[in-house]
């Protein structure tokens, strides 16, 4: 059914993680595919691939999304007792379903994604879990223009997170947000930490980005100011910088047994 499939692998190098490696190699011996460490890719690997399989934890997962637009992927959590494997298909000890589901027994799912704008100009990396504004240095206070549904406010706070349903589980949830569906098709905001005081007393704190939405964006620090997608593809901004998120038109297709 697969006809050309791509392995991407973390480059953890405990002897479970390769031992599940080598035993995903052997299961493929009969069929056409690539392998390569997660750390080396880049967009030549994915040209003409049918199928990306991540082995490793949802890092690997979420670093391969970001070079994916149509083309489906699954991941095996090859060591669940160290990895929560939030994003992942199989675990270790389910890999006799591996060939099932490369003939056709599988099901799929779609995880929403979000879109960022830098000035006017769109980033073709889709963000996965979330995108973060604010400062480089998170011991430094982010300064800037949030505007959304009509509103504007000056802000001084920790940051903003922006996330899906998938994203929503982690940093979003550990900062006091409440989890949603990854099949959501909204986004969700949080201020972190928002500064309050005689010149500056936020009330856009949180909220939803329904589709066909935006939430926007104007850097008011002079430095250290970033744009990052998953916490793996870093913008760097300047002063006045315009940063607009939606969500996104493309959600990423993931196998499922």
């Amino acid at each position: 059914m697969f006809k050309n499939i791509l392995i991407i692998y973390s480059e953890k190098e405990t002897e479970k993680h390769l031992d599940v490696v080598e035993k995903i190699k052997n299961l493929l011996n009969d069929r056409k595919f690539s392998i390569i460490k997660s750390g080396q890719i880049d967009e030549s690997n994915f040209k003409d691939v049918d199928l990306v399989i991540t082995i490793g934890g949802d890092g690997t997962f979420i670093r391969a999304s970001h070079f994916l637009k149509k083309t489906p992927i699954f991941g095996i959590n090859s060591e669940p007792e160290n990895s929560e494997g939030a994003l992942k298909s199989l675990k270790a000890d389910e890999l006799h379903l591996l060939k099932e589901m490369l003939n056709g027994k599988f099901n799929t799912i779609k995880r929403e994604r979000i879109k960022l704008k830098i000035n006017n100009k769109e980033i073709d990396k889709l963000a996965l879990n979330e995108i973060f504004i604010g400062s480089e240095k998170q011991y430094h206070t982010s300064r800037y223009l949030i505007k959304i549904d009509g509103k504007e406010e000056e802000q001084r706070s920790s940051g903003v997170i922006v996330v899906t349903g998938s994203g929503s589980n982690a940093w979003y949830k550990s900062a006091g947000g409440a989890p949603f569906s990854y099949s959501k098709k909204e986004l969700k905001f949080l201020v972190r930490e928002p500064f309050s005081g005689r010149l500056f007393s936020s009330k856009i704190l949180k909220g939803k980005i329904k589709k066909g939405e935006k939430i926007m964006f104007e850097l008011r620090s002079h430095y250290n100011n970033i744009a990052a997608i998953d916490s793996n593809v870093i913008f760097n901004l300047n002063y006045k910088d315009k940063v607009e998120i939606e969500l996104a038109n493309q959600p990423l297709v993931v196998i499922t047994k």
